[in-house]
């Protein structure tokens, strides 16, 4: 199973990759009685906690 996030940075993208693996799985086990052994996390987009664009910008 795979799910893209979008994230603020800077930050622990890997405990927030983490923080969302673990809601995703409880949620999944808790509502549909399902047991995911395999969740990628997958980062497509970073956003800036410094720069406040009302245009969405990818950060490089």
């Amino acid at each position: 199973m795979r799910i893209a996030v979008e994230l603020g940075y800077p930050s622990d993208i890997g405990a927030q990759c983490a923080a969302v693996r673990g809601e995703v799985t409880e949620r999944l086990r808790t509502w549909a009685g399902m047991e995911v052994s395999d969740l990628v996390v997958s980062v497509e987009r970073l956003h800036s906690v410094h720069v406040r664009h009302t245009d969405q910008e990818r950060v490089r």
